[in-house]
C-alpha cells in the first residue's frame, strides 16, 4: 500500500526544500520548516487524489475520458445493478427454490442488507454518471482540471510563504528556449515534483496573473 506522506517527504527533502527557499527568499529555520511541512502535505494530498483518478498523469491508475467513464458506469454498474435489484425482489424468491434437493421446504436467504447496499451503490454510480455527463457538457476534462487545481494550490502556498514573489511569466531564454524567472522556475519545480510531468505552465501563470488564486 502506497504511503503518500513518505513519497512527499522524499520529493521535498532537505535538499529540495533548500533549493526552493533560496530561490524564493524564505529566511529562517522556522519559516523554512513551515514551508516544507505545507509542501509535503500538499504533495501527499494530490498524490492520493491522482492515485484514485483516471487522468493522463504518470502515477494515475489509467486514463479515460469522461464519456467513456460515464458509459462504463452505465454498462457495468447502473443497469446490471438495477436488474439484480429487480431479481432479488420477494416475488422472485421461488426462482431460488432448491426443492427437491432437499425435500424440505427451502429456506431463502435474507437479502435485505445486500439489497440496501446494492441500492446505495447503484444510486451513487448513477449520480456520478450524471455528473460526468454534465461535466462533458461543460467541456471539463479531469486531466486539465486537476492541473489547474494543483497549480492554484501551489500559487496560494507561494503567496503565503513568499508574498514578495509575485506571479509573472519571467523572461524568455533563447538558449533554454523557455521562460525563466524566480516565480516560473519555482512553480515548475514544485508542479513537476507533485504531478510527475514537466510543463511550461505559461497559460496557467497568465491566468494567475489576472485572476489570483
Amino acid at each position: 500500500m502506497r504511503n503518500f506522506k513518505t513519497e512527499a517527504e522524499t520529493l521535498f527533502d532537505t535538499a529540495a526544500t533548500s533549493e526552493l527557499v533560496a530561490m524564493l527568499g524564505i529566511e529562517g529555520e522556522e519559516a523554512t520548516k513551515a514551508f516544507q511541512t505545507e509542501l509535503i502535505d500538499l504533495c501527499a494530498h494530490f498524490h492520493e487524489v491522482i492515485s484514485t483518478l483516471p487522468c493522463d498523469l504518470p502515477s494515475a491508475p489509467f486514463n479515460l475520458s469522461l464519456t467513456k467513464r460515464a458509459n462504463w458506469l452505465e454498462t457495468n454498474v447502473v443497469k446490471p445493478g438495477q436488474r439484480l435489484l429487480e431479481a432479488l425482489q420477494t416475488e422472485n424468491r421461488p426462482m431460488f427454490s432448491t426443492w427437491p434437493y432437499p425435500l424440505d421446504p427451502p429456506k431463502f436467504r435474507d437479502n435485505t442488507k445486500l439489497m440496501a447496499e446494492l441500492s446505495e451503490l447503484v444510486e451513487e454510480a448513477d449520480e456520478l454518471r450524471q455528473d460526468l455527463r454534465n461535466q462533458q457538457a461543460d467541456d471539463a476534462g479531469h486531466s486539465q482540471e486537476l492541473r489547474q487545481e494543483v497549480f492554484s494550490a501551489i500559487a496560494r502556498l507561494l503567496q503565503k510563504h513568499s508574498p514578495d514573489v509575485k506571479p509573472n511569466r519571467g523572461v524568455y531564454d533563447p538558449e533554454l528556449r523557455r521562460r525563466v524567472g524566480v516565480y516560473v522556475d519555482a512553480m515548475r519545480l514544485i508542479f513537476g515534483k507533485i504531478t510527475g510531468v514537466q510543463e511550461n505552465l505559461d497559460r496557467l501563470i497568465r491566468s494567475e496573473m489576472h485572476y489570483p488564486s
